[in-house]
């Protein structure tokens, strides 16, 4: 190795650690309760689990798990464009284009590896892709891959977006991009007022609803249902990471020849291994959980709706909305870290997001709750935020 290369990496490292910015992998240790351990650092109450539904300890989908590894082992023999596919993914394919009400679907082992794949597949250099200002990192560095010109427009506004397709004439195809529910607040995107720009500026759709499906609408069928759309997006894409199993993998949903075209085009498709048919069948199994009971969804959005009220209460600046993702606006960076360690030091993990990643001045406290806190759990969660408020003042 250059030992030029090793002495210029360890002296940034040791610039991060300086700066305690250094990620630290510690070993964690996670209960049905929400406790987690960190280490020798003791236990915390967690507070930043994407487990929004509770299915990493859900004994109907351990044993759905269980019953894949034994009709087909623990992983996959070769790409599903080289070798081809269990029948077990392309029913997931089914059953989620079914379930979204959409044509078609393609599964890929990871929602970023379908970001990597979608963009470049679909749009060239005469097309132009317009993101929300704010959209999960994921969707942001799947553009960079496209030859197309991004645009990104300001954060929830509309009249932005409709100057920049009015600047856009000339484009092939445009493509406008949004989360369903932003990563960094928890509240929806105006879906309503994008579908009924994309038909005046005949543009394409694109919602990447990771946190909206199994949460929100009728039996966890995501944001545009929440929203009662008139009409669906073109392209529907999720993680499965959230409340559709809390397990690795993504898809994009649509129409047929979308769909198809990816099949034949996008690169991580084609080239990487698929998912695995474990986490494929824990899918199909929340699916079916959620048609037939989506109760558990709907006490996580009243629980979600009754937290707000009460921090509304207290004259906090909290996003709106009913969805478990909660953001509690804190001022600056400096107290945005002063807000996290003092929670902590309460026995509770939170995160706390910045500049870059929220504007100057206006950091947040952004909060998940799961179906398996318990109200005891967000009392004391409230009062150490409260806390918190008065060491910052």
């Amino acid at each position: 190795m250059s030992a030029r290369m090793k002495n210029i990496y360890a002296s940034e490292i040791n610039t991060l650690d300086a700066a305690g910015l250094l990620r630290a992998n510690l070993p964690v240790e996670h209960s049905l309760n929400m406790e987690a351990r960190l280490g020798s650092g003791g236990s915390r109450t967690n507070f930043m689990s994407n487990d929004l539904l509770g299915w990493s300890f859900n004994d109907a989908l351990g044993l759905s798990a269980s019953e894949a590894c034994t009709v087909y082992g623990t992983g996959n023999t070769s790409s599903r464009s080289t070798l081809g596919t269990y029948e077990l993914l392309a029913d997931l394919e089914r059953r989620l284009a079914q379930f979204l009400s959409l044509e078609d679907c393609i599964v890929f082992s990871s929602m970023y590896a379908a970001n990597m794949g979608l963009f470049e597949a679909l749009t060239n250099h005469k097309d132009k892709i317009f993101t929300d200002e704010i959209c999960n990192p994921g969707i942001l560095d799947g553009t960079q891959l496209s030859s197309a010109t991004v645009v990104p427009y300001l954060h929830d506004d509309m009249d932005n977006l409709e100057y920049h397709l009015k600047c856009s004439q000339s484009a092939r195809f445009r493509l406008v991009v949004s989360d369903g529910v932003f990563d960094s607040n928890g509240q929806c995107a105006k879906l309503e007022r994008i579908q009924e720009l994309k038909g005046v500026y005949d543009a394409v759709s694109l919602v990447d609803d990771s946190l909206g499906l199994g949460v929100l609408g009728q039996n966890g069928r995501g944001t545009c249902s929440q929203l009662e759309l008139k009409s669906q997006p073109d392209l529907i894409s999720g993680s499965f990471a959230y409340a559709l199993g809390n397990v690795g993998g993504g898809f994009v949903s649509g129409s047929r020849e979308l769909v198809e075209w990816l099949r034949q085009t996008s690169r991580p498709y084609i080239l990487s291994e698929p998912l695995s048919p474990i986490n494929a069948s824990i899918v199909l199994k929340v699916i079916e959980m959620l048609e037939a009971d989506d109760s558990p969804a709907r006490r996580l959005r009243d629980m979600a709706s009754s937290t707000r009220e009460e921090m509304n209460q207290r004259n906090w600046q909290v996003g709106e909305g009913e969805h478990p993702v909660i953001s509690v606006q804190v001022g600056s960076t400096l107290n945005a870290q002063k807000m996290v360690q003092h929670v902590m030091d309460q026995g509770l993990l939170v995160s706390g997001l910045c500049y870059p990643n929220t504007p100057e001045g206006e950091s947040i406290i952004r909060i998940c709750l799961t179906v398996n806190h318990s109200d005891e759990q967000i009392q004391q969660l409230i009062r150490a935020i409260q806390g918190g408020f008065a060491l910052i003042k």
